[in-house]
């Protein structure tokens, strides 16, 4: 089964990895202050809906608008496709076919501590065709789950936990590749960056920007619904990691963070977890005002 989310972000620049190894390459991440030179790390995002940011932030697109400030970005499309294994597993497939690369914002706190680092939401009008196609996996027992919402105006987002340890988790995710390789604004941009900081071409042969998860990776997938005005509008689902943690030496002094993973050269992106789990997060989240969602 495949759909077609509203949005997608994934925010590579959230991993001291990725950063380490550019930084091994030559590459000046985030940025020089001495020469002025930056590389800061793509955060990857594609919208079904028109965006306006600032220009400075733009870091690729293909198609896009300027009134020198701001950029006016058209509607994108990417697609997640939702597969079945055997063993009872569900892989979810992201495959973005039009995005568009955003620097990182100022944030009070830097991405390197957050928990959540890739996102896709999805419409609510999805939420029968995923429980249809998951239905022969719900476990009418759904002891052990419970959710936690935040809300603010008339906007209300629950999440779906499972277990107290999956604090801040989700549901257990027991793989994962995320990552920069094969996408063609990517390798543009890391290109032009190569020639702007002296860094010999070739180089980017053999650096790795993508990410796997390893064996001690603590990895959780929320999945949740958001509500607006008494309805739900969107299905939500957020991937994140809390342990182990990394050290680095940055540009100007070590950097401590949560780790995303293992560098890998990746050819795709998926996620990995049980299915019995996921439709039960999802009818979960969707009890969690009394009855069914609608």
């Amino acid at each position: 089964m495949e759909l077609e989310p509203l949005r997608m972000q994934v925010f590579f620049p959230a991993s001291l990895e990725i950063q380490e190894e550019l930084l091994k390459a030559g590459f000046r991440v985030p940025y020089d202050k001495e020469s002025g030179r930056k590389t800061p790390i793509p955060v990857v995002v594609s919208s079904r809906e028109e965006r306006r940011i600032r220009r400075s932030r733009l870091l690729k697109a293909r198609d896009f608008e300027s009134d020198g400030k701001f950029a006016m970005l058209s509607g994108e499309k990417t697609s997640i496709e939702f597969e079945l294994t055997e063993r009872g597993f569900l892989v979810l497939r992201p495959k973005p076919i039009e995005y568009h690369l955003e620097e990182m914002g100022f944030v009070s706190v830097p991405p390197r501590v957050w928990g959540t680092w890739a996102s896709f939401s999805l419409p609510f009008s999805a939420y029968d065709e995923l429980v249809n196609f998951l239905a022969d996996f719900r476990n009418d027992d759904g002891n052990g789950f419970y959710t936690a919402s935040r809300g603010s105006g008339g906007r209300i987002e629950v999440y779906a936990y499972k277990g107290r340890k999956g604090k801040d988790l989700g549901i257990p995710v027991f793989g994962y590749s995320l990552g920069l390789h094969g996408l063609t604004l990517a390798e543009e941009y890391f290109l032009e960056r190569a020639r702007e900081n002296g860094v010999p071409e070739e180089r980017l042969r053999y650096i790795k920007l993508g990410l796997r998860k390893r064996r001690e990776t603590k990895a959780g997938l929320k999945v949740g619904l958001i509500w607006e005005n008494g309805r739900p509008v969107e299905i939500t689902l957020k991937l994140s990691t809390t342990e182990p943690r990394v050290r680095i030496q940055g540009l100007y002094g070590e950097l401590v963070g949560k780790s995303r993973g293992e560098l890998a050269r990746t050819e795709g992106w998926y996620i990995v977890v049980h299915a019995g789990d996921f439709i039960t997060a999802l009818e979960t989240v969707g009890r969690a005002f009394g009855g069914k969602p609608y």
